[in-house]
């Protein structure tokens, strides 16, 4: 007789719950006890990255380790799973819905799940069904090309976006990446991206000193903003114009931020914006809320 008890039920939730999605497949698969256990249990994952394409009719998707993958192959639909660091071959399931529709059945039941965490999601024209979930957690968010977004119950870590567009994902983010692709003629957006309440954006795609005037323009007015947020805008013209723009047409004090050459805002009583060269990358002007007095005006 075995000298170990079986885990009594909460134990068991406690630890199935951050078992590795294989492994809880696994179980699942063998152990029918735990099944209705399982099925209302929340994932913690490290990975999870989506990419569709509607001309093919295909999808296809990495959760964790394994690979898996939603298509039309002839006049069959077909589902497959493999795990990535395995040799073995793909398994092939054939089904009676679209690609679409039966990825959208797996992710649904599979991450739309309340208290689902995921450490790493990145998403390249993510189908609408993404949107369909409940609230989870992101750490980590990698976009490309897409209109569609998981929703999130928590201000995500950091995200990394190729478009700028209003979405609460990006404006509730901590910190934001922007970089626009080279072959699409786009612009930065200052209107959206001054309503970010991020600590940190990060614009890689070049800005105009005009466009960084106006995103200043805009923040200015934004009395909610904490001390410490800021913009790291990728200029590559001279600084010095930027801060004529701001002196004329903002009447921005001329001032001095750690020897270096600022231009000062007032947003309030207490705060003000500072616009300064970056000392890390001089290709790159920054745009901070600090206390009003932590740039020192110029003796002129």
């Amino acid at each position: 007789m075995s000298r170990f008890k079986p885990l009594a039920y909460q134990p068991s939730k406690a630890v199935l719950e951050y078992i590795s999605f294989g492994k809880r497949k696994h179980l699942y698969a063998m152990c029918p006890a735990i099944r209705k256990m399982e099925e209302i249990l929340p994932y913690h994952l490290k990975l999870v990255e989506l990419d569709s394409n509607k001309e093919r009719d295909y999808i296809a998707m990495m959760i964790d380790s394994f690979s898996l993958s939603f298509l039309m192959d002839g006049q069959e639909n077909n589902m497959s799973m493999r795990k990535t660091c395995s040799t073995k071959k793909r398994v092939y399931w054939l089904t009676s819905l679209g690609p679409e529709q039966a990825a959208e059945k797996f992710v649904l039941y599979n991450l739309s799940r309340e208290g689902t965490r995921i450490k790493n999601v990145a998403i390249s024209v993510g189908p609408e069904f993404i949107s369909k979930c409940v609230p989870i957690a992101i750490k980590n968010l990698r976009v490309n090309r897409t209109t569609a977004w998981f929703p999130t119950n928590i201000p995500i870590e950091n995200v990394a976006v190729d478009t700028i567009v209003r979405e609460d994902t990006l404006k509730m983010a901590k910190h934001v990446t922007v970089r626009l692709p080279e072959r699409v003629a786009e612009r930065i957006n200052t209107e959206i991206v001054s309503e970010w309440n991020c600590e940190s954006i990060q614009i890689d795609s070049s800005m105009r000193s005009e466009e960084i005037a106006d995103y200043c323009n805009k923040v200015s007015k934004r009395t909610d903003r904490p001390i410490g947020s800021r913009l790291d805008a990728n200029h590559n013209s001279p600084v010095e114009f930027l801060f004529e723009i701001l002196h004329s047409n903002m009447n921005a004090r001329k001032t001095v931020l750690n020897n270096r050459t600022c231009a000062a805002i007032s947003i309030v009583e207490s705060t003000e914006l500072n616009v300064y060269g970056s000392t890390d990358d001089d290709r790159y002007v920054i745009v901070e809320v600090c206390v009003r007095g932590t740039a020192i005006d110029q003796v002129v």
